[in-house]
């Protein structure tokens, strides 16, 4: 009886790690809006815990892609990587308008 039970505890071990490996991968698809006749699309998105105003983003527009870049909702600014602040970014009015209702 032991054995059986077991045998079945291995069997559906097997059969939960292969469903797991097997299994479709769940992947958000990324958040598109058109603004002014340009798409703009929000690949990959974290909100700061200390400056909750803050976002760090991945961005494609008009299929150009974006590195991660933060995206300041306060000042409506898109801070490149560099430092440079880029004032009313479309990108960044996407982003604002759409995490911050």
């Amino acid at each position: 009886m032991v054995k059986i039970l077991c045998l079945i505890g291995e069997f559906l071990g097997l059969v939960l790690s292969l469903s797991l490996l097997l299994g479709p991968v769940a992947q958000a698809a990324p958040l598109c809006r058109t603004v002014a006749d340009h798409q703009v699309c929000v690949l990959k998105i974290t909100r700061s815990a200390k400056y909750y105003w803050e976002y760090r983003a991945v961005v494609q527009v008009d299929q150009q892609h974006r590195p991660m870049a933060r995206y300041n909702c306060r000042t409506h600014e898109y801070i490149r990587r560099d430092g440079k602040h880029i004032p009313d970014d479309i990108a960044t009015q996407v982003i604002c308008s759409l995490l911050n209702k």
